[in-house]
């Protein structure tokens, strides 16, 4: 009987710590799964300038919706990026949790939670023209940091006012994590992050960890 006491705590222990921890550069949204169309309770922002970031995204399926979802990043320019599912450390088996895999949630039931955890690698710009790098770009060298430019035109551009360009050499704008049911191609759920520059998270209408 203590063992399992034991056994107990340390289950929830560690379910709450992956509940309550957050990686820098991570975003937290919360919404609901509908037929007719969910959406989250606020847009989701993050500071611009990294590399990789993480968007933990919680949901509830609410009725009398059911079926298969499938669940993609939308935005331009396009990024890297890879979902996991947020499976329980030990499965007491007092929840269902619809299988996930290739990007799809399988088989959601109504009062479903579902969470997802969302790696996002953005793409580095051409800070004159915005353009996502690509191989052939030329580099240079400004203050210690390496600028990429899709054409000598851009580069030169950026030569001569660098002070106007810098920082554009990051993604900004917005990106939606769009849920799409499978049969009918109509989006159930989707969940709106924006890419802020510096000073913006407030202005952006944020909610960060």
């Amino acid at each position: 009987m203590i063992k399992k006491i034991a056994f107990f705590t340390l289950a929830v222990c560690i379910s709450l710590l992956g509940a309550t921890y957050r990686w820098a550069d991570s975003a937290h949204s919360i919404g609901l799964i509908k037929a007719s169309g969910g959406e989250a309770r606020h847009p989701s922002s993050v500071e611009s300038g990294k590399t990789t970031y993480t968007l933990i995204s919680t949901a509830t399926v609410m009725p009398p919706y059911h079926g298969d979802a499938r669940v993609v990043l939308e935005g331009d320019p396009e990024m890297d990026y890879r979902i996991y599912s947020s499976d329980p450390v030990i499965d007491f088996g007092i929840r269902r949790h619809p299988r996930f895999r290739d990007n799809i949630l399988y088989d959601l039931q109504p009062k479903d939670r579902i969470a997802l955890w969302v790696v996002m690698k953005p793409p580095v710009l051409d800070p004159v023209c915005g353009m996502a790098y690509q191989e052939g770009f030329t580099k240079h060298n400004s203050n210690g940091k390496d600028y990429f430019f899709c054409s000598v035109e851009c580069r030169e551009k950026f030569i001569a006012n660098p002070w106007i360009y810098r920082g554009r050499e990051y993604v900004r704008g917005k990106y939606t994590l769009a849920f799409y049911d499978t049969k009918t191609e109509k989006p159930v759920l989707r969940v709106p992050l924006i890419f802020t520059g510096k000073g913006e998270m407030k202005d952006a209408g944020e909610h960060h960890h």
